[in-house]
């Protein structure tokens, strides 16, 4: 059974795969520019440089502050349901029950 904790950082693990990659293409292109001697481009190259390694120290930052959340409240979540097992069981019957008259109403 997949955790809360679980679930975030999949979602985490995609939007930071994507981040990172995008971060990556920047670094080329780049790395690219490095052979123009125009002294306009040079500055640029050292704008890119610096705004790539503060971006990537905040995608670090992000993305550890977001495991960190959805431990929280995985760890809330099971202190809840370990403290009031029976309401959770409730809880899980409606839902499953309004779920089902919801499936029944869709099939006339």
């Amino acid at each position: 059974m997949e955790s809360a904790t679980d679930t975030a950082g999949n979602g985490s693990n995609v939007s930071h795969g994507q981040v990172t990659n995008f971060l990556e293409n920047v670094e080329e292109l780049t790395k690219a520019l490095k052979d123009v001697e125009a002294p306009d481009i040079a500055r640029l190259r050292a704008k890119v440089k610096i705004a790539l390694l503060a971006a990537r120290g905040a995608v670090t930052d992000t993305a550890v502050q977001l495991r960190g959340q959805a431990q929280q409240v995985g760890q809330r979540t099971d202190s809840f349901v370990r403290a009031n097992p029976w309401q959770v069981v409730g809880i899980a019957a409606l839902v499953g029950l309004a779920v089902g008259m919801f499936a029944s109403r869709r099939r006339d």
